[in-house]
């Protein structure tokens, strides 16, 4: 773990904690790509596996996150066939950059924005990213008329994810991460090393 993690004192707890996100994050993920319809909008998912981020966001540095996303999108697209595709590219890059847009906002916004709006942030990002690779791999700019159905959906999937992490968020004391919520306000996000 970094020297940004919350509970240095036990480091054990802080591996646990980051492997059990991991494997949520990878089931639900998986789980959204295998078995879950496509929906009517191209390239648009759910992105549940977003609120796995979030709580990585909320209890870790930024380099647990970006490790999370990448072992995470990577572990999924193994699974499902997709790994080196253009899938998995898309999904690598959107949740990479998403990913650390929510960091910079949750460093410096959380507060005047709630998880909600973090979490619309990294949609926004997540689905704008996909979208303007896949404008310079297809080469047809005809793509862009899928935007603002994109963004419709970014700004519902971000407001379902980040009300879900509003409500998980205060049972993390539940599970012996007290204070670890106060305390990442303070030290967590990119702390200017990027």
């Amino acid at each position: 773990m970094s020297a940004q993690s919350l509970t240095a004192d036990h480091p054990a707890k802080d591996l646990a904690t980051a492997a059990l996100l991991l494997a949520a994050g990878i089931i639900i993920q998986g789980v959204e790509a295998l078995y879950l319809p496509s929906l009517m909008i191209p390239g648009a998912k759910l992105g549940l596996a977003n609120s796995i981020t979030m709580l990585v966001i909320i209890l870790f540095g930024w380099r647990e996150v970006m490790t999370h996303v990448a072992l995470r999108s990577t572990v999924v697209s193994l699974i499902t066939g997709t790994f080196l595709s253009t899938t998995y590219l898309y999904s690598l890059t959107g949740a990479l950059l998403s990913a650390l847009v929510m960091l910079f906002v949750y460093r410096h916004l959380y507060g005047p924005l709630s998880y909600v709006g973090i979490s619309i942030f990294g949609a926004l990002v997540h689905n704008l990213t996909q979208l303007t690779l896949s404008i310079f791999i297809l080469g047809h700019i005809g793509i862009v008329s899928l935007l603002p159905w994109l963004l419709g959906f970014a700004l519902l999937t971000g407001t379902g994810n980040g009300t879900l992490v509003n409500i998980v968020g205060p049972r993390l004391d539940d599970l012996g991460l007290s204070g670890r919520l106060g305390r990442s306000r303070q030290t967590t996000g990119l702390s200017g090393e990027i």
